[in-house]
């Protein structure tokens, strides 16, 4: 339409931010082919499982806080099951935390430095020569804004609908056995050999690519 309805003459095309997008993505097929992701994600299970209470709260912070580890918010996939077994093994109503935690692993994808969002926006800074936007003002206003954004939504999400105890047809589904109790026990989950290791050298790449980002000596 642009092209053909109002004449605007095509454009070069963005190889250096395809480049990088293409890089983040590898990166992160990597460390989850390499077992690392599961171990990160490990990690996360047995904090919520130790504290069960504070699921609305923790569960969304979690996953926040992976999307940004890892530019990616398919992280949640593979939660989701854990937080609605804390919920629902502690009398909590699932749909709480699980709304937030996935509307949180979005939203951290634009506070992640290895993000494939991140990397096109910088990639557009650098097209249109706007030295003043760089790493330091994508993070210095999308971490602090999401990470905020996911507190008050684990705040509001304790409002939402009645407490499993109270709700009627809950209890009526409880009674007629059709409600299942799920226990991923992601927790014991074997990992692959040198998982834990993979995760570490990612970790390590990506504090060097924020400090790149940062620093523009580097």
């Amino acid at each position: 339409m642009l092209i053909f309805g109002f004449g605007v003459a095509p454009g070069k095309p963005p190889v250096d931010v395809i480049l990088t997008i293409l890089a983040v993505v590898c990166a992160s097929a990597t460390l989850q082919a390499a077992g690392g992701l599961d171990c990160l994600l490990q990690i996360a299970e047995k904090a919520l499982r130790r504290h069960p209470r504070a699921v609305c709260y923790l569960a969304p912070y979690l996953c926040w806080f992976l999307t940004v580890l890892c530019g990616t918010g398919h992280v949640v996939y593979t939660m989701l099951p854990i937080i609605y077994d804390v919920a629902i093994k502690n009398g909590i109503r699932p749909e709480r935390p699980m709304a937030v935690a996935t509307i949180a692993s979005q939203q951290s994808i634009t506070a992640s430095p290895v993000s494939a969002a991140t990397a096109a926006m910088l990639g557009m800074f650098a097209a249109y020569n706007w030295t003043s936007f760089g790493l330091a003002q994508i993070l210095a206003i999308c971490v602090p804004s999401t990470l905020l954004g996911v507190i008050v939504a684990g705040f509001v999400s304790m409002f939402l609908g009645k407490d499993l105890a109270d709700d009627p047809e809950f209890q009526a589904r409880v009674k007629a056995g059709l409600v299942k109790m799920p226990d991923p026990n992601g927790a014991n989950k074997v990992l692959k050999p040198h998982a834990k290791r993979s995760a570490i050298v990612f970790l390590v790449f990506v504090a060097i690519a924020v400090a790149s980002g940062l620093i523009p000596e580097l």
